[in-house]
């Protein structure tokens, strides 16, 4: 009877529950990024909208008294989960600006969005002024220009914004050249429920059944390639190191894409299989990184590294345990400890996650050290090059 006078309290107690209707608006992200844009035009100008990236390696511009030497940019959108994010990230170097009225050697800006909003960072190094040297700018400032005009740095999406007051050689008062150009927008997905009546359901009584305990749901095993698991392959860096699980971890760019493999500062980096060294090179979410893509066309990429070593070449056939470059924290990734990003692409296509792959490739370190170590073994003293490249993408913030 108690249970009888239960059921239908419960009945009757959804029997009042109000279904809704359901108005979706999904989650947005934009990002764009330009090396130089104004007056004069846009170049290197890239743009990501829902899930994408587009990235260039470098753009050179040399248009009408306006030089960049060399230019990148970077645009990520992402909606995963239903929450927006995007990233922006333009760089320029070497830049010369009205035939040497504004030079600076480097200019830097990025936009981070989220649904929270969007930060803007960055700063522009060795900034000259007319024939005065202001040196490096981190902060929003302002300079009058020789005979009117202003240049404004680190203020909203712009690095370094050149505005004439007066005519200059064929440009006239007014032009206006803004170098190293980001921005994001993003926003989450919103759900708006609006209430809808329904009839109420006659209550009938049933008995009680007592619920049955949830089971915990089982992680499925990654599907790995055979051949990935084959003992002819090298752990990625040589010596003690620890492999976080961190596949699938959120980013402010979007999803992570592979692990970090954390290691001492320095510690040699190796090419995991047979096979050829491309896209060697420095961006700057990546930092110093490069691909090797193997004869089975499994391809695999290694991003942070502190520098290069001289086998890393576009084009070289390298043998497994090959040094590569050296572990370190360039790019995006400056404020954390020393690691290499690495990633595993089946066939070239989409990334998965490599944390089994690499506690086995871990296991059985039995492939030989490229000549490199065999000469040098592990003293971090003839590690060539790591501290000069560390120091350089300090400098460009």
């Amino acid at each position: 009877m108690r249970g009888a006078l239960l059921a239908l309290l419960v009945i009757a107690a959804v029997a009042v529950l109000v279904p809704a209707s359901v108005a979706d608006s999904p989650a947005r992200a934009r990002a764009q990024a330009s090396a130089v844009t104004g007056s004069l035009g846009d170049f290197g100008t890239l743009a990501a909208h829902g899930d994408g990236e587009r990235s260039d390696d470098t753009v050179t511009v040399e248009d009408d008294g306006i030089v960049v030497g060399a230019g990148e940019a970077l645009a990520r959108a992402s909606r995963a989960g239903g929450r927006g994010s995007a990233r922006g990230v333009a760089l320029a170097r070497h830049i010369d600006l009205f035939d040497g009225l504004v030079t600076a050697q480097l200019a830097r800006r990025t936009a981070t969005a989220t649904a929270a909003g969007v930060v803007y960072a960055g700063r522009v190094q060795g900034l000259t002024v007319g024939h005065r040297e202001v040196g490096d700018v981190e902060p929003d400032r302002s300079y009058r220009l020789p005979g009117g005009g202003r240049v404004v740095v680190n203020r909203g999406t712009t690095a370094l914004r050149v505005t004439l007051g007066a005519a200059r050689g064929e440009h006239p008062a007014g032009t206006s050249v803004a170098v190293a150009v980001a921005d994001a927008a993003a926003r989450d997905r919103v759900v708006v429920a609006t209430p809808t009546p329904t009839p109420e359901p006659i209550a009938t009584p049933k008995p009680t059944v007592e619920p049955k305990a949830a089971r915990a749901k089982r992680r499925p095993a990654p599907k790995v390639p055979r051949r990935l698991t084959d003992q002819r392959y090298a752990f990625p860096v040589y010596g003690r190191a620890s492999v976080a699980d961190d596949f699938g971890a959120a980013r402010q760019i979007g999803a992570h894409q592979g692990n970090d493999v954390f290691a001492s500062f320095g510690a040699p980096v190796l090419a995991v299989a047979d096979g050829v060294v491309e896209k060697v090179g420095t961006l700057p979410i990546s930092g110093n990184r490069l691909w090797l893509r193997t004869p089975a066309g499994d391809e695999f990429f290694y991003a942070h590294l502190s520098a290069f070593s001289p086998g890393a070449v576009d084009g070289r056939r390298v043998r497994a345990g090959t040094v590569l470059g050296f572990t370190g924290n360039t790019g995006d990734a400056e404020p954390t400890p020393p690691h290499v990003h690495f990633e595993i692409h089946p066939g070239g296509k989409d990334a998965i996650d490599p944390h089994a792959i690499l506690l086995a490739w871990q296991q059985h370190r039995d492939v030989p050290p490229g000549a490199w170590l065999t000469r040098h073994g592990a003293d971090t003293a003839q590690r060539p090059g790591a501290l000069v490249e560390v120091r350089d993408f300090i400098a460009a913030g």
